[in-house]
């Protein structure tokens, strides 16, 4: 097995709009493909139900979502991964800058 090798310094551009996984799913990838939650439900085996709450943002992605959506939308499960953990910590950090945790 090959471990990647992530650089510690990864950085997100600030210029750049913080999009939950949800959001990138609709925009990149359902928008373009005119592809509807019934039929990206019915490629992945996820349900409408918990697509439509990803994608409002009521639910984090996890780990089995991630590698369904890597295998039908022909991504890795990690860029999945990775763009909820960036949610996770801008949340974690503007909690803390504003005193609530």
């Amino acid at each position: 097995m090959n471990l990647i090798r992530l650089d510690p310094h990864l950085r997100v551009d600030p210029s750049q709009r913080l999009r939950t996984p949800g959001e990138v799913l609709r925009d990149d990838y359902l928008i373009p493909r005119a592809m509807t939650l019934s039929a990206l439900a019915r490629r992945t085996g996820l349900t409408v139900t918990s697509l439509r709450r990803l994608i409002m943002g009521d639910v984090p992605m996890r780990a089995n979502d991630a590698i369904r959506l890597a295998v039908v939308l022909n991504t890795s499960a990690l860029y999945w991964m990775l763009l909820q953990v960036q949610c996770d910590l801008e949340r974690e950090k503007r909690g803390r800058e504003f005193g609530t945790l």
